[in-house]
């Protein structure tokens, strides 16, 4: 039905979890690969590929979950006023992984190449969370797209207003 299919596209629009669990399997070092046939995320062979320890992982997820959900998504926001929160976000993800990077498990010298690499991804999903919100733009699809899909099962196109009926003085229906 339209009322199905339009509350998956806004199921859709809002949905971030696909797009946190890429991230978390970035910071765990894994990658797209097969195990016995099947497309699986697999860890390296090489341990100096994984990035960070579960509590890096856990730390980086727990602010990034924060930002990455569907509050921002739904939100208005200027491009000025994103700008000015991913320049903060980026400014304090710094300073955390430079205070925290031996307990997140970053403290050889493979690991610590790959410090740019993690800020620079984290705060690009971000960005794309935020920018579905300019100007309340998915806010204002949802509602448009309700708004059809109400008059489709109406079977009246979305701007036909609605006909009155004529009073009748016979009809008591008619005399509202």
């Amino acid at each position: 039905s339209i009322i199905n299919k339009n509350e998956n596209l806004i199921q859709y629009q809002i949905e971030n979890t696909e797009l946190l669990d890429k991230l978390e399997h970035f910071y765990r070092g894994e990658y797209i690969g097969t195990i016995n046939g099947e497309t699986a995320w697999v860890l390296p062979e090489d341990i100096t590929q994984i990035p960070m320890n579960k509590f890096g992982v856990s730390s980086m997820m727990e602010i990034v979950s924060k930002y990455v959900d569907k509050n921002t998504t739904l939100s208005y926001y200027s491009e000025n006023r994103i700008y000015e929160i991913m320049a903060d976000l980026g400014d304090e993800l710094i300073l955390f992984v430079l205070c925290n990077y031996e307990k997140m498990g970053m403290n050889d010298k493979v690991r610590k190449t790959k410090f740019r690499l993690l800020i620079v991804t984290t705060l690009h999903l971000i960005e794309s969370t935020y920018r579905k919100a300019i100007s309340g733009k998915t806010i204002e699809e949802i509602n448009q797209s309700r708004i059809i899909s109400q008059s489709d099962t109406l079977g009246r196109s979305p701007y036909q207003m609605p006909h009155k009926q004529k009073f009748s003085l016979l009809n008591p229906s008619s005399w509202h």
